[in-house]
């Protein structure tokens, strides 16, 4: 039957939802979403809500969680301290991991592990237990503006929730985004040469990336801009409705209401209010047209002053538009910026949108015509849309209707067909601190110190960077950073066992040349040199009669899509991979 074949999962881990979908390697043109959740009751949807709930010894997850609990939301913002937002319910899931003594890591981990086991399911009601022969490959999307901590804790999740850490690869949203649009797309709607600008705004954040269509089929994309992003997705406008709440009532009223009372109106405004905003200055034959909005607000008397009547709370379509105003400007800004950006790269633009915003491809049939492709959650919002439209000369924004859905379709494209991007744009500088020798004519006099085994002295807290911010960086082309170490003789073998590099980034357009507070460490490198023959060892004796050994070797550095991966060469051979501990 099945036995032998191959399985490519997707994984999009989201702020607010999560999905999953899959495809046989044999049949990649087939990728199915999972649409059956446990606790959803026979409905079909593409998500999941990102939920888990410890209470009461139970372990419940996404449809099966109460809405009313202990409910652990908005995990995925708690991962990036640096990226973090004063959202509600995750700092309502930060007093929830306290009281079970859990940090993100965990419930991250029991969270995916649920999920993919959810998948597992599925699989085997299709494969049966032919699944057990097949080979399963899993890609897990990250948000690309994440720190390279965030993403690796991700990871690390995911491995610590069952999957081998051979069988998972990283992709960034946007970039799966890409692939799922463009993949599908209709023969004729892009060309070789045509410049794509993807919008990703999701529940937590908003990427933007632009690349160059080097060739439609095979898909290959060259990066042309550095990207960009913030953390402006749709979970902003939940913190704005309950700060408009609390404005409203009073925050003494507010803050007096009962967790069932403000999650029920949270709900109706992420259910109802949200999706179906459109704007202020709308016709009355407009299709979208409403006047205004009822959201339930029990445990509050009538406040006829404030549109408060019989347990509901009226909130004008104007007052909806202020939640929203703010927010949707930001990712406006964000748009104009990378448009900018390609413009001044001299390239000839074709839009795409994803928030995953959604993009009906159609509209690239004019070739010297510009379009925005809006995919993702928020993406998929009518007033964003429009707005868009209003703010773009000569610009199509499109929406297509697999929007929410783009990223982990695209996840999978990318494990089915591997690397489709030739080239990416570095968003930040990486290095290396590193000594000299001292100069008296280039150093001064208090920077140098004493190496008791080589007898020399030397500057330390120099700055070599080996990836520069916003220029080209290639996936089949590592970069190798080349390290002398002087290592005694005597008791050798534990530090040849583990010796540590420390590997720094700087955000800073031009990186300084020395160790500054503009300068931050991202990880620890630990390489393994004790494989290495050590008669290839270069031997040294100081005055004192102390032998030692002078190491030159190389870590390899390969940037992919929203990891690096790291590997030990000594004289142009590998010695296996290193390990990044951030």
């Amino acid at each position: 039957m099945a036995g032998g074949l191959r399985i490519v999962v997707g994984i999009d881990f989201g702020t607010t939802y999560s999905g999953i979908a899959w495809a046989l390697q044999s049949s990649p043109e087939d990728v199915e979403v999972i649409t059956f959740w446990p606790g959803a009751r026979n409905r079909t949807t593409p998500k999941v809500p990102t939920t888990i709930s410890y209470e009461n010894g139970r372990l419940l997850w996404g449809y099966q969680t109460p809405r009313f609990g202990e409910v652990v939301r908005g995990i995925k913002l708690l991962l990036d301290p640096t990226q973090e937002i004063d959202y509600a319910p995750a700092v309502q899931s930060k007093k929830i991991l306290a009281k079970y003594d859990k940090q993100p890591l965990d419930v991250t981990r029991d969270y995916l592990q649920l999920l993919v086991n959810s998948a597992k399911e599925t699989l085997r009601r299709r494969f049966g237990n032919a699944l057990d022969s097949m080979e399963i490959r899993y890609v897990l999307t990250v948000p690309a503006v994440w720190t390279d901590k965030a993403k690796n804790m991700t990871l690390t999740a995911a491995i610590d929730a069952g999957i081998p850490a051979l069988d998972v690869t990283l992709v960034s949203e946007p970039e799966a985004a890409a692939l799922s649009c463009l993949n599908t797309s209709q023969p004729n709607t892009i060309k070789d040469g045509d410049v794509i600008i993807i919008c990703d705004a999701g529940g937590g954040t908003v990427d933007l990336i632009s690349y160059r269509v080097k060739s439609v089929r095979p898909l290959e994309l060259i990066e042309v801009t550095q990207g960009t992003g913030a953390v402006c997705g749709s979970v902003l406008l939940d913190k704005r409705f309950e700060n408009y709440l609390a404005g409203l009532l009073g925050e003494k009223t507010y803050e007096r209401l009962s967790h069932k009372t403000r999650e029920t109106a949270l709900n109706h405004w992420q259910d109802i209010v949200k999706p179906n905003f459109a704007g202020v200055s709308i016709e009355d034959d407009d299709p979208y047209s409403q006047v205004d909005y009822s959201v339930p607000l029990n445990g509050v008397g009538d406040k006829p002053e404030i549109g408060l009547r019989g347990g509901f709370l009226n909130m004008p379509k104007e007052n909806v538009g202020g939640i929203f105003l703010p927010v949707v400007d930001e990712i406006e800004r964000l748009v104009q910026d990378q448009m900018l950006q390609v413009s001044m790269a001299g390239m000839r633009t074709k839009v795409s949108g994803h928030e995953r915003i959604a993009l009906t491809l159609e509209a690239f049939t004019i070739s010297d015509k510009q379009a925005i492709l809006l995919v993702g959650g928020f993406g998929s919002s009518e007033y964003l849309f429009r707005r868009l439209q209003s703010a773009v000369v000569n610009v199509t924004v499109m929406q297509p209707p697999n929007a929410w859905s783009a990223v982990v379709r695209g996840a999978v494209l990318r494990g089915l067909g591997g690397n489709q991007v030739g080239q990416r744009i570095a968003r930040r500088h990486y290095g290396i601190k590193w000594r000299t020798e001292y100069n008296p004519q280039l150093h001064n006099e208090t920077d140098k110190y004493w190496d008791s085994l080589t007898e020399k002295w030397y500057v330390g807290n120099r700055m070599m960077w080996y990836i520069q911010k916003g220029k080209p960086i290639f996936e089949d082309q590592p970069i190798r950073m080349d390290w002398h170490r002087a290592i005694a003789k005597v008791g050798c073998m534990k530090e040849l066992k583990q010796v540590s590099t420390s590997l720094y980034i700087c955000n800073l357009d031009d990186a300084p040349d020395h160790l500054t507070g503009d300068v931050f460490e991202v990880c620890t490198l630990e390489a393994n040199l004790s494989a290495i023959p050590r008669k290839l060892f270069r031997s040294r004796t100081n005055s004192l009669g102390q032998g030692y050994y002078k190491i030159p070797y190389d870590i390899a550095m390969t940037p992919a899509s929203a990891s690096i991966l790291f590997n030990l060469e000594f004289n142009g051979v590998s010695y296996g991979s290193v390990q990044a501990k951030y």
